[in-house]
């Protein structure tokens, strides 16, 4: 679209949207190795975040870990209160 009083292009907000949507969409094609042919490594291991380390949530990761569907990592813990974090932290008896 063009503002013919100042005799320059202007994009609206959507054909942008639409535009850096795809010029992303091709950077990370390049980063990710699709383009140049690279194969990277398959990697199944499930990636637990905690966040809020009461009973509920210290016991789902208890069972996450107890399953047999494969290696379960957990990579981050976050709670309001450090004694619920670091009681979360110690291992059950």
């Amino acid at each position: 679209m063009s503002d013919a009083r100042h005799g320059k292009m202007t994009k609206s907000r959507r054909e942008f949207l639409v535009q850096s949507g795809a010029l992303l969409s091709a950077v990370s094609l390049v980063k990710g190795g699709l383009i140049y042919g690279h194969h990277v490594g398959e990697n199944n291991t499930i990636q637990l975040a905690l966040v809020g380390c009461g009973g509920r949530g210290t016991g789902a990761v208890g069972d996450a870990f107890s399953t047999t569907g494969g290696p379960v990592k957990l990579v981050a813990m976050a709670d309001l209160f450090a004694d619920r974090l670091e009681g979360s932290l110690k291992p059950s008896k």
